[in-house]
């Protein structure tokens, strides 16, 4: 269900992804249609702010689709598991909170606030 890159960013191995990368695998390959991640969800998901740095680096969609069941944003995935710095640097990277991003946003400060994390709320917010 996994990619070796999405593999990688889950066990958070920087240099396994750094190579991954360098051999040119696809930095945006979709996710499993249940329960799977873009490389960028796991990094957001997990919190590896370097990882995601790495990512972005590369030209991971910030907005990129979630898996059809059970699947998250980046952003909303980082909400849910109050992700502060994570949440601000995707923020920074353009995840979209309006238009087409309007359900993201909805979705992350929801999962924000259902877990507790008021602090990952507010920073949505504002």
């Amino acid at each position: 269900r996994r990619t070796a890159l999405q593999a990688a960013v889950e066990a958070g191995n920087l240099k396994l992804v750094q190579l991954l990368l360098s051999v040119g695998t696809d930095v945006n390959a979709a996710p499993a249609p249940y329960g799977g991640v873009t490389a960028l969800q796991a990094a957001a998901i997990k919190g590896y702010i370097t990882v995601a740095n790495t990512l972005l680096s590369h030209g991971a969609h910030v907005n990129a689709e979630p898996a059809k069941v059970n699947g998250r944003t980046a952003l909303e995935g980082a909400a849910e598991y109050g992700r502060i710095d994570m949440l601000q640097l995707l923020l920074d990277a353009g995840a979209q909170t309006e238009g087409s991003g309007q359900a993201q946003y909805e979705n992350a400060v929801n999962f924000a606030s259902q877990n507790g994390h008021d602090a990952a709320r507010r920073l949505l917010e504002s």
